[in-house]
């Protein structure tokens, strides 16, 4: 299970990254009409509820985090500094290079309590693969639609 779950991730980080470069900072941090947050905000959702998944008690990321990228936080609600794109870039990179470093066994750990009705490991990062591709359309259909607002 191990092996197909990294490779799943191996997929979409890919994906991810690519599609990240072909977004200018500029758009970035603009809300399109009709969304809950920007570009930015997903970009940061996706590195934080990954780690949480995989990483619960490690704290690889700053703690602010959790006020800035967490369910139910939005932009708007912003005060102080924000990690720029390329910042949060690189954590998923270091994200996905310690992701690869888990111990195929790992997946099948049962957790301490289930969490969105995943009770392994692997089924928690299976759910987190989703996650992640659910938020890369978003920031695809973000892009477009900033982008025809722009034109």
């Amino acid at each position: 299970m191990g092996e197909v779950i990294k490779k799943e991730f191996e997929i979409i980080r890919t994906r991810l990254h690519a599609r990240l470069a072909e977004i200018p900072d500029e758009i970035a941090d603009i809300q399109p009409k009709g969304f809950n947050n920007n570009i930015r905000w997903n970009i940061g959702h996706v590195l934080l509820v990954t780690e949480n998944f995989l990483f619960p008690e490690e704290g690889n990321l700053p703690a602010t985090y959790k006020e800035l990228f967490a369910p139910r936080t939005k932009p708007s609600d912003w005060n102080g500094e924000v990690p720029t794109i390329a910042t949060l870039v690189q954590q998923l990179e270091e994200q996905y290079d310690r992701m690869k470093a888990i111990p195929n066994e790992k997946f099948n750990e049962k957790l301490a309590e289930p969490v969105l009705g995943n009770e392994t490991v692997g089924e928690l990062a299976v759910f987190g693969c989703f996650h992640e591709s659910y938020h890369l359309g978003q920031i695809m259909a973000m892009k477009r639609t900033v982008e025809a607002s722009l034109a």
